[in-house]
């Protein structure tokens, strides 16, 4: 069995919200009822991008199109509720899902904890799967349902089969991802950071490498890299354990790269 977090492609479009802070859409949803509670809420395009089946809502909230609905809902009618949303030109839907399980394997995961012992985040997120339902196709897990959405491999079968486009299903948690693959995954991963550093030439500072990615280069340092999309618009990477780049538009640089020393890499397809 797999599962995957529910990852917005970066080709996919961007909404926000009127700013209503007494409708339900600006609370927590943590896998509690909101239908009956609910009335469409107003949205709108902040960027428009290719992809519109999986717009993203800027405070991580599903969003999905008519189309997405009518292919998914048969199957995930006992796990969500569909939400109606207002939009100037399309019929859109924010997901709430109400299916949250008890399932991290805490043994194998690798936490992160705030200074009173509580939890912070995960370093490493690894699912027991014995605790999630065959039938499953969209969850939570409840140490984090505010802000996590996963869907399992039924449900990217679902999609695929729709030819509907505008999620990323990168992010994978294997059942069979044993400990031992997970140290050739570890190795790898190091082998790959290695040969990058080997292959770097010239060094320059972080101001020079936004300078040459402005003019449409590529840089990198360690793990990190920078460049533009097609339509000018900057992105950062992170190489992942999977030795593709997670890619982020942010909204301001971490300090800590700021004093890192960059070099001109081939540039990424995203």
């Amino acid at each position: 069995m797999k599962a995957y977090g529910w990852n917005n492609h970066i080709k996919s479009m961007v909404l926000i919200s009127d700013r209503d802070k007494t409708h339900p859409i600006t609370s927590r949803f943590d896998g509690t009822p909101k239908l009956d509670l609910w009335s469409p809420a107003k949205v709108k395009t902040a960027t428009k991008n290719s992809y519109k089946d999986f717009p993203v809502f800027l405070t991580s909230k599903p969003v999905i199109s008519a189309r997405v609905k009518e292919a998914i809902e048969p199957f995930v009618k006992d796990e969500v509720e569909f939400l109606p949303l207002i939009h100037e030109e399309l019929d859109l839907y924010m997901v709430n899902v109400t299916k949250v399980l008890d399932c991290v394997d805490w043994k194998r995961s690798d936490i992160q904890t705030f200074k009173d012992g509580s939890l912070a985040g995960f370093n490493k997120l690894v699912f027991d799967f014995e605790k999630i339902p065959e039938d499953t196709y969209i969850f939570k897990f409840k140490e984090r349902a505010t802000t996590l959405v996963f869907v399992t491999e039924a449900f990217k079968d679902l999609i695929e089969s729709h030819k509907l486009k505008g999620l990323d299903f990168s992010e994978v948690y294997d059942s069979e991802f044993t400990e031992e693959k997970e140290l050739e995954q570890k190795r790898n991963y190091e082998l790959a950071l290695a040969e990058i550093e080997r292959n770097k030439g010239e060094e320059f500072s972080y101001e020079e490498a936004r300078e040459r990615v402005d003019r449409g280069q590529a840089v990198a340092s360690g793990k990190w890299k920078m460049q533009l999309d097609e339509k000018g618009r900057f992105w950062l990477g992170n190489l992942n354990l999977e030795l593709k780049y997670s890619w982020i538009m942010p909204i301001y640089m971490p300090p800590v790269l700021l004093g890192y020393r960059w070099h001109e890499v081939e540039k990424s397809e995203m």
